[in-house]
């Protein structure tokens, strides 16, 4: 089993973030969460509001968002045939039937993706809401992704894990091999077999 993350990995960028511009250019009104974003975002760095806090006030915009677009599903599809073509040919390359995907975007950003690289959505490892009661149900970040895949997978061996951080140092030091990828480039950083 390989396991990849999204993100700046297998994806050249920010999926979450190049959506949002995609809904602007859409709807003007969403500029109205850029800066709320980025101010909160900036406040979590600088420790000034705690995790919590953060995942409130995303509950709080991602719903206000839904709200103000009501046929979102159609948009999701719209932007992956427009951004398919950032998934990067390294993965392309090598893609296998039992890839793993490990992301913090939202599964319903993620699921159509999945579906065109025919990945299973039963690989795929991600922040969840829950769309009745407007709330984020998981969250799949930092300490919050080992959970999450122990909870699926159990103690299965990883073959190779590709990654462009090391915040994701439990999965670099549980895979055979590791890799940090920065655009194109591709560097192995740990090669349990050497």
């Amino acid at each position: 089993m390989n396991v990849y993350d999204f993100d700046n990995t297998i994806y050249k960028g920010e999926s979450l973030f190049d959506f949002y511009f995609f809904c602007l250019k859409r709807d003007v009104r969403f500029i109205k969460f850029f800066f709320a974003i980025t101010f909160n975002v900036f406040k979590y760095e600088l420790c000034l509001i705690s995790n919590e806090k953060l995942m409130k006030l995303c509950e709080k915009y991602i719903f206000d968002a839904l709200k103000m677009c009501p046929v979102y599903e159609e948009w999701v599809e719209e932007f992956w045939v427009k951004n398919i073509k950032k998934i990067k040919p390294f993965y392309l390359s090598q893609k296998r039937e039992d890839d793993v995907i490990l992301s913090a975007a939202f599964g319903i950003m993620l699921r159509p993706v999945c579906r065109k690289l025919n990945i299973s959505e039963d690989n795929l490892l991600c922040s969840e809401i829950d769309l009745k009661e407007q709330k984020i149900v998981k969250l799949c970040f930092r300490e919050n992704k080992p959970k999450m895949f122990d909870e699926k997978f159990g103690n299965v061996k990883i073959d190779s894990f590709y990654t462009d951080s090391f915040n994701d140092k439990p999965f670099i030091e549980r895979a055979e091999r590791s890799f940090i990828v920065k655009g194109n480039k591709i560097k192995e950083i740990k090669n349990g077999a050497s």
